[in-house]
């Protein structure tokens, strides 16, 4: 069996294999039906061309050849159906009766000598006499074909969806093969020398338009033509090669009389081995040479952009290099934007570099489904997944809106070594808005398998860096702290040692000057012993020891208490402490001395630093389930600087002329904010330049069944106990 036979007998087998597949996977496609009709007339065409090239006679010969005509007619019809199938067009009713009437008739003048007389040998087989009305016919072939290919170009000119456009691309590419191969097949009857090739270019249509039909991920047209233009070269040149060698040695070796058909075997091997070897870099050097015809203007930014994923880069300036790398991936890849996205220390993945949009602002959740899905996947995430898998439809309403903003279209992961996701690239549509390629994606992926190591070398590099100034700051922090302790410990004593010495040595010393001796021996001894308290109580934060004694009880109450002890503090410098407390406050569940001790810090603190005459007013607030104590004082606002540190151990804000003025170890609000976490709440400050500070702590409401006690009667029955 030659060429002539096997080429439409391999589509007949093409044709029911598609029909095969087309049953079974196909099943939920609009045009599925239209489509199978037209796999089988095509099928039934290249049967009857293999019978009739198979003939014994010419007279059968012709018999079959009427047969084709009918299956070529019927063909471009259930073409025709096909095209407004796919694309959802919905021509009259009448129209198409019209059409299908004529096509019937058409096809009823095959036995007639009118379109086809008889058979006649060619010099590449049988070939039809054409009739008077055989140009007629073959013009009312292509006129469905026609419609259906102009039907398809404007549906995909106007359509949105990218994969429809590939989808319409496959189809058209196939039609046009199909048009010039069936255009061949008419030729050789009008005395034209060409091989008919009309079954080549339906086996070509058949393949494409089952592919778009059914995949769902096509690569476009253009890296098809790409890929098979680098490929064709590489074959072309080693075909060339192999044959030039066997050509010159199969004359050599016969003019010298040699063993011919061994030596060539050697050598074909030989060659064949070094083809193989030579395959890949070849192919590489080609796909570049086609790259730079096909993307004259970014050849040099991919290039770039692949030399930048292969090299190291410096990991001191982070924001420099993720800026440097969204601006080559943006140039390389002709985007309308690029953003990337790291993890934050809130744990959310906010923009550190673009080239998108200025203002816009995107912050990931890592429970969004985006970022789930990122997170067990190594592949890229397309946008178009997005809109139809429900999985994503848990995004929240913000997050949505956010990269609808933005056009976002593709999702590229950035995994650490441990696979952990440690950030993202957002890619907006591509400026041509065509769909990112295949190729595309993988150059991304490895910048971001790069990105990836280099951020966490930069993230490590920064850690150890902070590490070393936290050691280094802490260091000289308790270096200062222990300077402060020797003094404020030295301060006290020495006034007890020298009031000690003066009653033992003046024993001409008055009641009163005695009196005074003591007190002052008694002032330093409490001061010594807070100190020592205040080390104790950070030792046993430290170590975890600072347990509490929790009961129900009113914090007006202990307020009050606190205000009474500091009452004097507030006389000698003619300040005046206001006290809101309303009188339907819940109680809370706390460690009664424990909180004395944050309200006596707070208020000796606002006492010191707030200048003499002036107010202080302390507050407390009902809301959410928790009681808010608020104390505002008048003292020099805190800069923002001193708040980041100002709760940390042995921390003293300010001035060296404050810390000078008002003494202290630093420990009190360090010691306070442990207990107030300690009883579920938190602590801050807030300031306002000429209106001084407000410290606010919180405390959760204790809630039981028959309701809760208000302070002014919790306080009524602790007067009537005592």
């Amino acid at each position: 069996m030659d060429v002539y036979l096997i080429i439409p007998l391999v589509e007949v087998i093409l044709t029911v294999v598609l029909l095969v597949v087309l049953a079974v996977r196909g099943k939920q496609h609009a045009a599925r039906r239209s489509f199978f009709l037209f796999l089988f007339s095509m099928s039934l065409w290249g049967l009857f061309i293999f019978l009739m090239r198979s003939s014994s006679s010419l007279t059968s010969a012709l018999f079959w050849e009427r047969f084709v005509f009918a299956a070529i007619l019927s063909g471009s019809l259930f073409f025709y159906r096909f095209t407004i199938s796919l694309t959802g067009i919905k021509p009259r009713r009448i129209t198409l009766y019209l059409v299908h009437a004529f096509y019937i008739t058409c096809i009823a003048l095959i036995p007639t000598d009118l379109i086809v007389s008889g058979m006649q040998t060619m010099w590449y087989g049988k070939a039809p006499v054409v009739g008077p009305l055989f140009a007629g016919y073959v013009a009312s072939a292509y006129v469905p074909l026609v419609l259906g290919l102009i039907i398809l170009l404007k549906t995909n000119k106007h359509s949105g969806d990218t994969d429809e456009k590939i989808r319409g691309q496959y189809i058209i590419a196939g039609m046009i093969v199909m048009f010039i191969g069936g255009t061949t097949d008419y030729l050789p009857a009008l005395g034209i020398s060409m091989y008919p090739l009309g079954i080549v270019g339906n086996i070509i249509f058949c393949a494409l338009a089952t592919v778009a039909m059914l995949r769902y991920d096509l690569l476009e047209m253009k890296v098809m033509l790409r890929k098979g233009i680098a490929h064709s070269l590489v074959i072309l040149l080693l075909f060339s090669v192999f044959g030039g060698l066997i050509f010159l040695l199969s004359s050599i070796f016969e003019t010298a009389l040699s063993p011919v058909s061994l030596t060539i075997t050697f050598v074909s091997v030989l060659i064949t081995i070094i083809a193989i070897t030579l395959l890949q870099p070849m192919l590489h050097i080609f796909q570049r040479i086609v790259d730079r015809w096909f993307f004259r203007e970014r050849y040099k930014f991919l290039k770039e952009l692949e030399e930048f994923s292969q090299e190291a880069h410096d990991i001191r300036d982070l924001r420099e290099l993720s800026s440097s790398t969204v601006k080559l991936i943006s140039r390389a890849l002709q985007t309308s934007g690029v953003y990337l996205l790291l993890l934050s220390e809130s744990g959310d993945f906010t923009i550190v570099a673009s080239t998108g949009q200025e203002s816009i602002q995107i912050n990931l959740r890592s429970q969004t489904p985006i970022v789930q899905w990122l997170q067990s996947h190594k592949t890229p995430l397309h946008w178009r997944d997005i809109e139809k898998v429900p999985y994503f439809q848990m995004m929240s309403a913000k997050e949505a809106s956010q990269l609808a903003a933005i056009r976002a279209e593709l999702f590229i992961p950035l995994k650490s070594k441990e696979g952990e996701l440690v950030g993202l690239f957002i890619l907006e549509e591509s400026l041509s808005r065509q769909r990112y390629s295949a190729e595309d994606e993988r150059l991304v992926l490895s910048v971001a398998s790069r990105m990836a190591i280099e951020l966490e070398n930069a993230r490590l590099y920064a850690l150890e860096k902070s590490m070393r100034r936290e050691l280094q700051r802490q260091d000289e922090q308790k270096t200062e702290f222990l300077h402060t302790v020797a003094h404020e410990l030295k301060t006290p004593l020495t006034a007890i040692i020298s009031s000690s010495d003066m009653m033992v040595t003046e024993k001409s010393a008055t009641p009163e000057q005695k009196l005074r001796l003591i007190n002052n021996i008694n002032r330093s001894a409490w001061l010594m012993d807070k100190r020592v308290g205040e080390l104790l109580d950070l030792a046993k934060i430290q170590i975890g020891d600072l347990n509490l004694h929790l009961e129900p009880r009113s914090i007006g109450i202990s307020v009050d208490e606190v205000a009474s002890q500091l009452q004097s503090l507030f006389s000698n410098k003619e300040q005046t402490l206001t006290m809101d407390i309303p009188e339907s406050l819940p109680m809370v569940l706390l460690d009664k001395e424990r909180i004395e001790q944050v309200l006596l810090n707070l208020m000796s603190n606002a006492n010191k630093f707030s200048p003499s005459g002036s107010e202080i007013a302390l507050r407390v607030r009902e809301g959410d389930g928790r009681l808010l104590v608020s104390l505002q004082d008048c003292a020099n606002a805190i800069t923002e600087e001193d708040k980041v540190r100002l709760f940390d151990p042995y921390y003293r804000g300010g001035g060296d002329a404050e810390r000078q003025r008002v003494p202290g170890l630093g420990l009190g609000l360090a010691i306070s904010r442990r207990i107030i976490e300690q009883h579920g709440g938190r602590i801050w400050v807030e300031s306002e330049t000429g209106k001084g500070n407000t410290f606010i702590f919180s405390l959760c409401v204790w809630e039981r069944d028959q309701g809760n006690l208000t302070y002014p009667a919790v306080a009524a029955e602790n007067r009537r106990e005592n």
